[in-house]
């Protein structure tokens, strides 16, 4: 029976790995406070428009760095001295574990600049931007919704900067932070999508970023709450996303790995009776 049980798990361990179970992406799932700050259009004032997925389809065609959302119905606008914050239904946990250590992805309408002038599907940019806060924010955590850490500035971009919003990508999937625009330069969309590396998108942020108020480090275990402080310019938000744990087909790998090297183990003791 013990064979039998150790077949039948180890099996199950295949299937998992063969075929993984879908993971959900967690997104934002509820307003706490919106102030539009100046310079924001009309339409755009609509905070909820922040929660749920990044937009993957803008009415004509799917979203891709050359096409980012645009519309109000996508977007909420924050402009200077304004501020979002949102809360997350489950935590946010701070893993270094994550891709490049990130734990979370916000998404804007930045686009990539075509400069061949082929707007029919062979774009290529010089790495330049539209529709991009050149100003300046800051990015506030919570685990509480009463004490909030900063993001160290030094470290956590501006919101609604590099790098657009692909849907073909996976929007849990953090882009590697050290890409700058000239990165893009001379590049069409394969070339683009080649460095994003199956990723979505988005800025990404880690949650070891956490200071104090006197700009010690604070380590938070994980968080619920994210704030969105713009200082100048204005930032439109699309969406913001958790980066998962490792889902059920990670943990069966490691499962079957485990049953392989007990079989390999007992096969090997039983050749040197």
């Amino acid at each position: 029976m013990s064979k039998i049980r150790s077949f039948v798990l180890a099996s199950a361990c295949l299937v998992l790995v063969v075929f993984p179970l879908p993971s959900s992406a967690q997104f934002a799932g509820s307003v706490v406070s919106y102030t539009s700050g100046s310079g924001v259009g009309s339409g755009y004032n609509d905070p909820t428009h922040s929660l749920g997925s990044p937009t993957t389809f803008i009415g004509y065609q799917d979203t891709d760095p050359f096409n980012p959302p645009f519309l109000g119905e996508h977007l909420v606008s924050v402009g200077a001295g304004g501020s979002l914050t949102v809360q997350f239904s489950s935590p946010i946990l701070n893993d270094p574990g994550h891709l490049f250590g990130l734990d979370f992805n916000i998404f804007g309408n930045t686009g990539f600049v075509i400069t061949n002038g082929d707007y029919s599907g062979g774009g290529i940019t010089d790495g330049s931007l539209f529709s991009h806060n050149t100003g300046a924010t800051r990015v506030w955590v919570s685990a509480d919704n009463l004490n909030y850490y900063l993001l160290n500035p030094s470290f956590a971009p501006v919101v609604d900067g590099l790098a657009p919003t692909d849907a073909a990508g996976d929007f849990t999937r953090s882009i590697n932070p050290v890409l700058t625009q000239n990165d893009f330069a001379g590049r069409g969309l394969p070339g683009i999508r080649s460095l994003y590396d199956g990723s979505g998108g988005g800025t990404g942020y880690d949650i070891s970023w956490a200071q104090d108020s006197s700009g010690a480090n604070v380590f938070l275990s994980s968080i619920s709450y994210v704030r969105v402080d713009v200082l100048t310019g204005k930032s439109e938000i699309d969406a913001l996303v958790a980066v998962p744990e490792p889902g059920l087909g990670a943990l069966a790998i490691g499962a079957l790995a485990a049953w392989i090297a007990r079989r390999r183990f007992a096969t090997s003791a039983r050749h040197s009776q």
